[in-house]
């Protein structure tokens, strides 16, 4: 079976899940919001983004190969049952091929093309696993979070199921000097670089890195109980026990129906909000992370452009500082106790004054 090697100038698939709490996202789209900008990623949160009718959806990236995904995951929820579609992602055991064969004629070309020369990303690695974060997280799952503790005790973590048994055992079994240790490490920048996200994304951040994530996750373990965390427990586990809010059966139910209503597109952000759509809510993810503050500025003259009367806009920091001048932050840092993606310094949502 051929490898994942992509050929030369093909981009590989960053991110086969979005690691951004859709949840919290989802609470802040207007309520009579119709037409909705997003950032593709691996496509999970502009789903997400469809559970409630008469919405027009446009996700766009400009990663090709985030977009083929993309548009896998569409023409699989518009043909699929909810159960074959947990096991076509390999959320659930069972036969992927079938269903890919099933559904593979429907694909449009490209995509078809993309995924016909690289099976192993179905059928080896499967869907939620095939990204280069994923595999990330797969070797803190598999290579470093054991040689802190024991397996035994890693699911035991996963399982407390009180906030303040979850903060003793982690206090007692988890956060030892090499957990510490090895935590610092493998969430340093320069691991990252090599593993886990491209190079440029590091291109303007400051600080230390690996400290400020275990201040944030321990924030989580505060507030949010790990066994109900599907961000942490794909971290943790590589696994959903607890299901991304897109993949919960009803929410499932209603982005197919309203499956039609989205677009995916190839290209940047800057160059749709340069055509003159008007939108009522964006969720931009993390696209600031990239951009150098004139670069920012100039997102931030266009969005204002594109943002309708009652419009709101939202996206989070990891390690920049950006912010957004002309328009008003509705919320405050507090969303952080809120946010059950660990990763993040903060989530800003602005709307017009």
């Amino acid at each position: 079976m051929k490898k994942n090697k992509c050929d030369k100038g093909t981009p590989y698939i960053h991110y086969s899940n979005c690691h951004e709490d859709a949840r919290l996202l989802c609470s802040y789209v207007p309520e009579n919001a119709v037409s909705i900008l997003s950032v593709a990623s691996a496509l999970d949160n502009s789903l997400a983004l469809l559970t409630e009718d008469n919405r027009k959806v446009l996700s766009v990236d400009n990663n090709p190969t985030q977009v083929f995904l993309s548009c896998l995951k569409k023409t699989a929820i518009a043909n699929l049952s909810y159960e074959e579609y947990l096991i076509f992602i390999g959320v659930k055991e069972g036969n992927v091929s079938e269903l890919y064969n099933q559904i593979s004629m429907k694909l449009d070309s490209k995509t078809k093309t993309y995924f016909d020369a690289h099976p192993d990303l179905l059928f080896e690695k499967k869907l939620i696993h095939c990204g280069r974060f994923e595999s990330y997280f797969q070797i803190f799952k598999n290579k470093i979070f054991p040689l802190t503790t024991s397996k035994k005790r890693i699911q035991e973590f996963m399982k407390q199921e009180t906030i303040e048994e979850q903060i003793t055992f982690y206090q007692k079994y988890i956060n030892t000097l090499r957990f510490k240790l090895l935590f610092k490490i493998f969430f340093s920048k320069r691991v990252m670089k090599k593993k886990g996200r491209d190079q440029a994304f590091f291109k303007y951040n400051t600080g230390s890195q690996a400290k400020a994530l275990k201040a944030r996750f321990e924030l989580g373990l505060k507030h949010h109980l790990n066994k109900d965390n599907p961000y942490l427990n794909y971290v943790v586990l590589n696994e959903f026990k607890a299901l991304p809010p897109y993949l919960e059966k009803e929410a499932y139910q209603r982005i197919q129906k309203n499956i039609d209503n989205l677009e995916i597109r190839e290209g940047t952000i800057l160059e749709i909000l340069k055509e003159h759509h008007t939108f009522d809510f964006m969720n931009l993810s993390d696209i600031f992370e990239y951009m150098s503050e004139e670069e920012t500025k100039e997102h931030e003259h266009w969005i204002v452009q594109s943002l309708s009367s009652y419009g709101r806009v939202c996206f989070w920091n990891m390690m920049n500082e950006r912010k957004l001048r002309t328009l008003s932050r509705i919320n405050s840092i507090d969303d952080l106790i809120l946010d059950r993606a660990f990763y993040y310094k903060d989530f800003l949502v602005y709307e017009k004054e």
